[in-house]
């Protein structure tokens, strides 16, 4: 006996296509090519000729020096920040370069090749991202694009330093001695390299979609009785869609000096508070140049904005399930910007091996790797054992 739904009789295999759902917001105004930024000059102590530091926590330069605080003394006009072509630049790309006009000198490590902007008297120090005192000259540069906006630094040093001692603190596994550390002095400011995609989407669908129903069998029971059971089995029917929708900010990480498995867990950053660059932000903080061009940022980003597409389109097939989804989107409007993004990175060794810890230096997201303790996961392994040897005697009376 089937038991069949009246609304969908067996032969009704009809193409079912699903309306426009999603409709884009305005676009915002494009504008032309990269503007000019400005180098990154010296911020000098009015007092005693010291280069000033940008203080999250003041909001201000602080000379490391002398203690005298003060501000960039008459900024010129800002820019606002420009959403720049894609497919221009990429063009453009292929037959000029864009620097970034700076005095100080680019470093890069030997062991986890980041490559970093250090002033003269700070680039024979070691690598902030795994420690390593073996940096090189760092000049051969293909084709850059200079970063027009950042995030400002919002949290301090000392901020970072109580934040990751807590991450710390909170695991369990990490050794006792570890977490006893004074780990202040291995904590550095550093902006990272991001770019930023924005797209509109339009997205045709296609798909299987399935109802199940469900068909009324007898059996034999393992007493010789006949049993009664419903098997649920699926009708598929043809569906058809289409999916619009705007993708604002979806940024890629241009850096390859820190764990990935680190950069994802402080994202997101909040790209509404973006400012034009200004260097008195960068000042005292080292600076990553970004080391994943943008070319190959955007294959990554639009990878992204396509597994976006494929989950939207997912949820517009009608029925109980689907299968053989195919999406076919096509992109409109595509730019990009780069920007830089703060953290305080800490670097520190533990018996012999290099361990990275960061923090957001906006949101205050915090994640860092750590040893683990040999007897504690010893000692976990033995209740699990124990607990296993319990359970076993238990059945077996």
């Amino acid at each position: 006996m089937v038991s069949q739904p009246p609304e969908l009789p067996e032969d009704d295999v009809s193409p079912i296509v699903v309306e426009k759902q999603k409709v884009p917001p305005p676009m915002p105004g494009l504008q032309g090519s990269a503007a000019d930024v400005r180098s990154l000059e010296r911020h000098v102590c009015p007092e005693c000729g010291g280069k000033g530091e940008w203080d999250p926590g003041k909001r201000k330069l602080i000379c490391p020096y002398c203690g005298t605080e003060f501000d960039r003394v008459a900024p010129p006009p800002l820019p606002d920040i420009t959403e720049h072509d894609l497919d221009a630049m990429l063009a453009q790309l292929g037959d000029k370069a864009h620097t970034l006009d700076t005095a100080e000198r680019r470093v890069q490590c030997t062991h986890c090749h980041a490559v970093l902007t250090r002033t003269a008297e700070n680039v024979a120090s070691s690598c902030d991202f795994c420690g390593s005192p073996e940096l090189l000259a760092y000049e051969d540069i293909e084709a850059p694009v200079k970063p027009e906006s950042l995030l400002p630094a919002s949290l301090t040093k000392e901020q970072a330093y109580h934040a990751l001692k807590k991450f710390l603190g909170s695991k369990w596994f990490a050794p006792n001695d570890l977490k006893k550390r004074n780990l202040v002095d291995r904590i550095h400011g550093v902006y990272l390299p991001y770019w930023t995609f924005d797209a509109a989407a339009e997205c045709p669908w296609t798909a299987d979609s399935g109802t199940y129903y469900y068909v009324t069998r007898t059996r034999r029971g393992p007493d010789g009785k006949t049993q009664t059971y419903r098997e649920r089995k699926t009708r598929w029917r043809p569906a058809s869609g289409h999916v619009s929708t705007w993708f604002d900010d979806v940024t890629v990480s241009g850096s390859r000096g820190i764990d990935p498995g680190i950069l994802q867990r402080l994202e997101p950053y909040p790209t509404k508070d973006l400012v034009p660059y200004e260097t008195r932000y960068v000042s005292g903080w080292d600076v990553e140049h970004y080391q994943v061009p943008l070319l190959q940022a955007a294959r990554t980003g639009f990878g992204s904005m396509e597994g976006m597409l494929r989950e939207m389109c997912a949820r517009e097939v009608p029925g109980d399930t689907y299968r053989n989804l195919r999406i076919h989107p096509q992109y409109s409007r595509k730019t990009f910007k780069h920007i830089l993004a703060p953290i305080w990175l800490i670097a520190y060794q533990y018996k012999g091996q290099t361990y990275q810890g960061a923090m957001n230096a906006v949101t205050g997201t915090t994640y860092a790797h750590f040893p683990k303790s040999a007897w504690k996961i010893a000692f976990v392994v033995l209740i699990a054992l124990i607990v296993i040897a319990i359970i076993l005697f238990a059945m077996s009376r």
